[in-house]
């Protein structure tokens, strides 16, 4: 009989002292309601207009960076706000940045990924941060929550891609509406 091991392995993190250790800067970028697109970061200018500078440490978490973008922004300050976070970084083998989501807060709420720190998310320096910040009450990116209903299966869940006919108007089938379309 073959035996089994398990062996369960415990991340510990060593804590950093915020006295003796110099910070990071943090170069981060907000966009309401979506991430930047990836090309502006490979574009002449190299990075996105919207850069926020922060000095801050790998223990650094989602929520206190959510706090500093509330500093300086005060519209994400309303009860409710989302701030979907994302890392942008070199892909060593192609060369091209890559964005990978690693966690969204909601100001006013406590949530999973409140506590995960730069360093559980795998943060280099050198990487970029990237922010969607979307309003309560505004749907401006994707739709979140939402299941794939009959209509979004056929499109992969792209309700801007479902062609609509014109409008129906007087008449009957085969005659030409006002605008010169047959219906």
């Amino acid at each position: 009989m073959a035996m089994v091991t398990s062996a369960v392995t415990v991340n510990t993190e060593k804590p950093v002292d915020r006295e003796k250790t110099c910070p990071l800067l943090l170069r981060v970028f907000c966009a309401n309601g979506r991430h930047n697109p990836i090309m502006d970061y490979t574009n002449k200018s190299g990075v996105p207009a919207n850069e926020l500078q922060m000095y801050t440490w790998m223990d650094c978490s989602l929520r206190e960076l959510t706090s500093l973008i509330k500093e300086v922004n005060p519209d994400a300050r309303r009860r409710g706000t989302t701030f979907d976070f994302a890392v942008v970084y070199p892909d060593k083998q192609s060369g091209r940045y890559v964005l990978r989501e690693i966690g969204n807060t909601t100001n006013g709420q406590r949530g999973m990924d409140d506590s995960k720190t730069l360093q559980q998310c795998k943060f280099e320096i050198g990487d970029y941060i990237d922010v969607a910040v979307s309003m309560p009450g505004v749907m401006m990116g994707r739709r979140p929550f939402a299941g794939f209903g009959r209509d979004q299966r056929r499109n992969n869940g792209d309700d801007f891609e479902r062609r609509r006919s014109p409008p129906m108007m007087r008449g009957e089938r085969g005659e030409r509406n006002d605008r010169g379309d047959r219906f």
